[in-house]
């Protein structure tokens, strides 16, 4: 089974790292998937996938997709699109993106047809936001036993007032974003 990583990346931090690492034994590649939206103040995307690069060279059983270059959101096609190509797909997405998955077209077609493993964010109690919202579909969900502070807003944040970036992104990564003066 393929774990398909879906998220702005915008940038890439130490904890996307980290959330593959530990799901590398449970998928036979890991498939990221940089979301191509209007809706976020998200960098280009072909950045944003040079960024992921960086950090595919390093782990082997990572792959980038580009897809998101011809789709404005994701959707239930994109996702049946990337199943064609790599078969069976578990999706790996963060809960702050689950609290939203009821927003998706056909979003009940998503959860009828794909497993998800999901990513505690922030505060966000992600056993009751699945009973309450995803009650029917249950079954469909594993919880990844992972919590960090990091995410990409606090590396923007750290970015833009110049403080240390050690402990929340890679150094390689680091060294892009001062090259292309990101952020």
């Amino acid at each position: 089974m393929i774990g398909l990583f879906i998220g702005s990346f915008n940038p890439p931090t130490k904890a996307h790292i980290d959330i593959c690492v530990n799901l590398k034994d449970k998928f036979s590649k890991i498939v990221l998937v940089p979301v191509n939206t209007n809706e976020k103040d998200l960098i280009d995307l072909d950045i944003r996938i040079e960024m992921l690069n960086i950090i595919k060279n390093k782990y082997n059983f990572l792959e980038i997709t580009n897809i998101m270059k011809d789709y404005t959101y994701l959707n239930y096609k994109v996702i049946d699109l990337l199943k064609n190509k790599y078969g069976d797909l578990n999706i790996i997405m963060g809960s702050d993106l689950l609290e939203k998955l009821d927003s998706f077209e056909n979003y009940e077609y998503l959860l009828s047809n794909y497993s998800y493993t999901i990513v505690p964010r922030g505060t966000i109690d992600v056993l009751k936001l699945i009973s309450d919202k995803y009650s029917k579909y249950q079954d469909k969900f594993c919880i990844l036993d992972y919590h960090s502070d990091t995410s990409s807003t606090l590396a923007k944040k750290l970015l833009k007032e110049n403080k240390d970036t050690k402990d929340v992104l890679d150094n390689d990564i680091y060294g892009f974003i001062r090259e292309q003066g990101l952020y």
